[in-house]
């Protein structure tokens, strides 16, 4: 079964795949509430008030300009092409990936579903693109799960199984 989402786009030769919007709008409803309880304690009055009301403001301050830039900017988590995948949705955002980096590709089971492995090649080489601190993930990921880039469930908007038989299909 076929499950259509407005998160995922399918072309005969792109497939797009977008972070569902239900968890940055949660994150910003729940950064407003904290936003107003730090304006409130802040109005108040009392020193414990002001401070604690200085902290809620900038923790759900900045929870709340977080999630608007994940909203306005919504940047693909997947996108695969005859040519190969860009990933951005993976700890460790690889990029563009060609397919003849690419292994397998893989779904194994995890917490509320399954999880998208797309095995490279050469995992140090995908690895020295990133961040250090992004390569130390991918490095303890890829001894766990066999590769760096791995998309977990709670960020797919469709089954994993399914996104990985699109992608297979598109591989040339």
């Amino acid at each position: 079964m076929v499950r259509v989402s407005p998160a995922i786009s399918r072309e005969p030769d792109r497939i797009e795949v977008r972070a569902p919007r239900a968890a940055p709008m949660a994150t910003l409803a729940m950064s407003v509430v904290g936003v107003a309880a730090g304006v409130w304690l802040l109005v108040s009055g009392g020193a414990g008030n002001v401070v604690l009301g200085v902290v809620l403001l900038a923790f759900f301050g900045v929870g709340a300009i977080r999630a608007l830039l994940r909203l306005v900017k919504g940047r693909a988590l997947l996108v695969a092409t005859p040519d190969g995948v860009d990933d951005g949705g993976s700890v460790v955002a690889a990029g563009f990936l060609p397919w003849s980096e690419i292994g397998t590709i893989e779904v194994l089971p995890g917490r509320g579903g399954g999880m998208l492995v797309i095995g490279v090649r050469d995992p140090e080489a995908v690895l020295a693109r990133t961040s250090p601190a992004r390569a130390r993930v991918g490095r303890a990921q890829a001894g766990r799960l066999g590769s760096p880039v791995v998309l977990p469930p709670t960020v797919l908007p469709v089954p994993a199984e399914e996104l990985a038989a699109d992608l297979e299909r598109l591989r040339p």
